[in-house]
């Protein structure tokens, strides 16, 4: 696979996040489903503040079992692997569960005036963190150096790192590493761009067709698992 094509891979996962995100925040009960930082102080404050201990409690546990599942069925994938079909095939899983929780959201997001006042919603919300958690877990084992499609904090670190120390060190770089260099932190600053308009177009979606809000994050994790797919069955064959 290419490089620039498993860059527009990376940013379609990154709008998957930050999509999910958004939807779960407002839609399934105010707790994050990316953001596991957001969802461990949400539930630290909650201790003494009699504030939502169930919701963020969801979301990690269905983030924690994520990513360790995407850890078993990636654990054959060797560094420098490009983009192996195990990593496919657990994306394919996640989109999965994505289409599951948008069909379940048109359904259940009807009857539901408050965002997590039911247990489907709950379900949902532990789907929907289960999904990332997978995603998070499959694009780990890929160890592209700086880029994290999930969470975001990492990426904003390393793009202000990058960035301070290009402009500190730029004339000392050779230009083979300073390309590389560069490349990577236009990446790195894609991601952000994507997840941010991921959530931009969520909250566009809250306001004006609600019960479409799951579609985009299922639909970025799909085609990324159709490419990824299709790419490695290519690749299997010659």
């Amino acid at each position: 696979m290419r490089r620039s094509e498993r860059d527009v891979l990376l940013l379609l996962l990154a709008v998957a996040a930050g999509s999910a995100d958004g939807w779960s925040y407002f839609g399934l009960g105010h707790a994050f489903v990316a953001n596991m930082t957001g969802n461990t102080v949400l539930l630290g404050v909650a201790v003494f503040l009699q504030g939502d201990l169930l919701h963020p409690g969801i979301s990690l546990i269905g983030y924690v079992a994520g990513a360790a599942l995407a850890a078993f069925l990636t654990r054959q994938v060797r560094e420098g692997s490009g983009w192996p079909r195990a990593v496919s095939n657990t994306l394919a899983l996640e989109s999965v569960l994505l289409i599951v929780a948008a069909i379940a959201w048109v359904h259940v997001g009807r009857h539901t005036a408050r965002p997590g006042s039911t247990p489907g919603l709950n379900v949902l919300l532990g789907c929907v963190a289960l999904a990332i958690g997978i995603q998070s877990g499959a694009m780990l084992q890929l160890q592209i150096p700086g880029i994290v499609t999930t969470y975001i904090t990492g990426t904003w670190t390393n793009l202000t790192s990058g960035l301070t120390r290009f402009f500190t060190r730029q004339q000392r770089r050779p230009r083979r590493e300073k390309i590389e260099y560069e490349e990577r932190l236009i990446m790195q600053g894609g991601v952000l761009c994507a997840y941010l308009l991921a959530a931009v177009t969520t909250g566009l979606l809250f306001r004006y067709s609600r019960l479409a809000v799951g579609i985009l994050p299922a639909t970025s994790a799909l085609l990324v698992t159709l490419y990824g797919l299709t790419h490695s069955t290519a690749a299997a064959v010659h």
